[in-house]
């Protein structure tokens, strides 16, 4: 009797494509309201070594203030293989301002958004030269070195040999730990509020937690950590970003002040450097504030008030309205006479 025949899987080889693009949009008088700004679309853009396979970028608005870019595949409406999506806006230096990165899985479906921003904060950022916005978008994908199987999909051992992987659903596993906190294995007293947490993840994410659990503290030993310099909603935040990897947009841009000073504490220095590009690129009216009331010498934020005062005097009156500036006016009216006095002094 003969021996079963073996079998052999055939895997294709691939190469990851690099492909990058950059869009003007000439007619943009647009920029000095809210309204409507109509939808423009990008010329069509490929690699050489994927001709078949064009692509285009395409600004649409959603009204109110809200825009966003989307991603069209001429030829389809969904996704062969995996595609990483960089894009940001370039200011007057060319620097990149407002960047995005998106991952999308083989077949999402086109177009898809790979861009959203306030219309405010785009205006606010005078991101536009000359009457005209440019966007630097960067992709990263997987094409067959055989040319004669361009447009087919990848093996799934290719896919997972590349820098595309199921990162999304390792992230919502340990958004649901995070929101479960099932198997902690300490405390944490945030000013009478308690946050539960796991060692190991802590260890991982934060060498100012991997030192102390890696040797017989106090906090180590009992399982319990008091927490008196840092504000209980600021904290579940930094829990959250140690979890996740991730914050809301809404939540950078009303805590970032406060954030960054926990990250330098913790020592999260990917955190640290999103708050900073924050408060650069899109700085808030409370943000602001903060940065001029509350930020002294030793404050991990203090370099940064250059961009607050900046931002105050291009947007005073929006300051001024606001109820922030009220209540700080009623709570330390030395402190905001004294930042008036020193823009007044900066002129």
């Amino acid at each position: 009797m003969l021996p079963a025949p073996r079998k052999f899987r055939c895997q294709t080889q691939t190469e990851v494509i690099q492909l990058k693009f950059e869009w003007t949009i000439h007619q943009l008088a647009f920029l000095k309201s809210f309204e409507k700004w109509g939808d423009y679309s990008s010329s069509a853009f490929f690699h050489e070594k994927d001709p078949s396979t064009k692509w285009l970028v395409r600004l649409v608005d959603e009204g109110s203030n809200n825009m966003k870019i989307q991603l069209y595949e001429t030829n389809r409406y969904r996704l062969f293989n995996p595609v990483r999506v960089t894009i940001a806006i370039l200011n007057q230096n060319r620097e990149k301002i407002f960047p995005q990165q998106l991952r999308l899985p083989e077949n999402t479906c086109l177009p898809h958004c790979i861009f959203q921003i306030e219309k405010t904060n785009l205006v606010e950022s005078q991101c536009y030269v000359d009457g005209k916005i440019t966007f630097d978008c960067e992709m990263e994908y997987l094409i067959p070195k055989d040319p004669a199987l361009l447009g087919k999909s990848s093996t799934a051992a290719d896919i997972h040999e590349k820098p595309f992987s199921n990162s999304d659903q390792l992230i919502a596993q340990l958004e649901g730990l995070f929101e479960t906190m099932k198997f902690s294995d300490i405390v944490f007293n945030v000013r009478g509020r308690k946050f539960k947490a796991h060692k190991s993840i802590l260890a991982a994410r934060s060498k100012f937690f991997a030192a102390m659990f890696e040797h017989p503290t106090k906090e180590n030993l009992t399982n319990q950590i008091e927490v008196e310099d840092v504000e209980p909603d600021v904290f579940q935040e930094i829990l959250r970003f140690i979890y996740t990897g991730r914050l809301s947009e809404s939540t950078m841009g009303k805590m970032s002040v406060r954030i960054l000073a926990a990250t330098d504490k913790y020592l999260l220095d990917q955190l640290k450097a999103e708050c900073e590009t924050m408060m650069i690129y899109r700085m808030s009216t409370k943000n602001c504030l903060e940065l001029l009331l509350f930020t002294e010498e030793n404050h991990p934020a203090f370099h940064l008030r250059k961009y607050a005062v900046e931002f105050f005097r291009n947007f005073s009156s929006k300051v001024m309205a606001t109820k922030d500036w009220e209540e700080a006016e009623q709570d330390h009216p030395k402190l905001c006479f004294s930042v008036i006095k020193t823009l007044v002094k900066t002129v």
